[in-house]
Formats: structure tokens, sequence, C-alpha cells
């Protein structure tokens, strides 16, 4: 008896890149050429920034890891429906509003969420609302790489320089070493600190706030649990943060200030980063959370 089975149709190559031709169209390299003309003001200015702040110097990675998170859904986004949203329109218009209005003003990092929200409007618009879905947080995400540092050095730079201050004090307070706390200057034995405005924990909690977001992105968790591991982000590390100062006072009490404000403190940046995401990972294990998605990768 001869075995006989049914034939399988090949696809054919043109039908297998059927769906990233109607992803990326003309309509599409239009757009998004008309889009980088509309803001490439501010997308200069953005580069700027991010060249020369200590605050932005992560500002370049955010767009490569949003264009990765794209990448990683092509399968799903192949398999969307296409279509086309009305909830796209008011997007576009409150973007291109708050555009307008901030370049009158003359207001420049405003101009960053404008062009987030035309961006988001556009996906709407061209491809729907299941094509919206997916690209939900990498979108969102790009608010990442907005600089807004001039405004919350001056709004909290000062608090966090006292609040560092005053922890890392009681810490070695605790030890048995005495200490003098007056505002954001310590002083013990041999050694007096001033935390600066660059050791208020303003830089590493803008940056552990942006991988926060992406961690919580990536672990396949409830809802609830990867809010509240995103908003351990800065709490975690300002921790770090304290942690940098103490050392470093302590290093000052028994090595002088040479080897406090030496290498140690030219690695302390690391150190910061290290104890944060080693943080990132503690809330996450305390939460449950540990297992990544696998629809990512």
């Amino acid at each position: 008896m001869n075995d006989v089975r049914p034939q399988i149709p090949e696809q054919s190559p043109q039908a297998e890149d059927e769906p990233r031709e109607r992803f990326f169209t003309p309509l599409t390299a239009v757009v998004a050429l008309l889009l980088v003309i509309c803001f490439a003001p501010y997308l200069a200015w953005m580069w700027e920034i991010w060249m020369r702040s200590d605050y932005y110097g992560h500002g370049p990675l955010i767009p490569l890891i949003a264009a990765y998170l794209v990448y990683a859904r092509r399968k799903d986004l192949a398999q969307a429906a296409r279509g086309f949203s009305f909830w796209g329109i008011p997007l576009v218009l409150l973007g291109l509003a708050l555009y307008a209005l901030t370049v009158y003003r003359n207001v420049n990092f405003p101009q960053g969420f404008a062009m987030i929200l035309v961006l988001g409007g556009l996906v709407l618009l061209l491809w729907g609302r299941d094509v919206g879905k997916l690209l939900l947080f990498p979108v969102t995400y790009l608010v990442f790489m907005v600089p807004v540092d001039r405004l919350l050095v001056t709004k909290l730079s000062l608090p966090l320089q006292t609040h560092a201050a005053a922890i890392a004090a009681t810490v070695v307070s605790f030890v048995g070493m005495p200490v003098h706390l007056q505002g954001t200057t310590i002083v013990i034995p041999d050694y007096t600190f001033e935390v600066a405005q660059a050791c208020s924990g303003l830089k590493s909690s803008i940056a552990m706030t942006a991988l926060a977001a992406l961690f919580a992105y990536l672990v396949a968790a409830p809802l609830w649990k990867r809010i509240v591991l995103f908003l351990s982000g800065p709490p975690v590390a300002l921790a770090a943060n304290a942690v940098r100062i103490t050392l470093t006072l302590i290093l000052g009490r028994a090595f002088g200030q040479a080897a406090a404000e030496g290498f140690f403190h030219t690695l302390s940046g690391l150190l910061v980063f290290v104890l944060g995401l080693a943080g990132l990972f503690g809330v996450a294990r305390l939460l449950r959370c540990d297992r990544m998605r696998d629809d990512i990768w």
C-alpha cells in the first residue's frame, strides 16, 4: 500500500515578504522623512545635550533600545491586522499644537514629548490599533531620551543633596564615627566632604528609571508587579548613591582625602550602577519575577 502524503504548497519568497512590504510602504518613508524634517531643529538640540550633559549620557541608547524592541516583535507585527484608527488624529494634532507652542515660547525640552505624541499618532493612523498596541512600549520608552535635566536639577538637586548627606551621616554615626552635618557638608575627623550637585544621586536616578522601565517590560509578571519594579528604580538609585557617599567617608577617615577622592571617586559612578542593578534584581526577586518574557528575544 502506497503512503500518500498531502502536498503542502511551498510559500514563495514574494509571499513571505508581503507583510514586510505592506508594513514599510512608500507612504511610510515619506511620513518618516517629513517627521524628521519637521523636528530637525529639536533633534539637533537633543543630540547636543546628549553629547555634553552629565545627566543624559545614556540618551543615544534609548532610541536604539526602542528600535530593537520593535525589531524583536517583527513576527507579531507582520501578523497584526492593519487598519486606520481615528484615535491617531487627536494625538497628532495635540503633538503638533504642543510643538508649535513650545517653538513659539522658545522652550526646547517639551518638543521631545510633542514629537513622541506625533509619532504615536502616526502609528495609529498608518497601521491601526493592533500595531499600536504592539508598539506602545517602544514608542513610550522614547520619553527617557528627552533631556529634562535643567528642570530636574532646579527642582530636585538640592533636596537630594541634603537627603543623601543626612543618610550618609546617620550611617557613619551609627558605626561609631564622630560626625557633624551642616546642610550638605559632612565633617568627620581629618576629613570634610561636600555633597555636591554631581553627588546628589539625580544622574543615577534618571538612568536607573529608564533601566527599571525596560526591566519591568522584559520580565514575565503581572502588571502590578511590573509597576512596582518600575517605581523602585529611583529609590534603588538613591540608596546606591548613599552607599557611595558612606564608603567615601569611611575611606576618608581611614586613609585620608587622597584615597577618598582619588581612584575610588573615579570608579564610584560604576559602583552606583552596579549597586543599582543589583538592587533592581533584588526587588524582582522579592516580587518573584524570576522569568523573562519569551516573545521579545
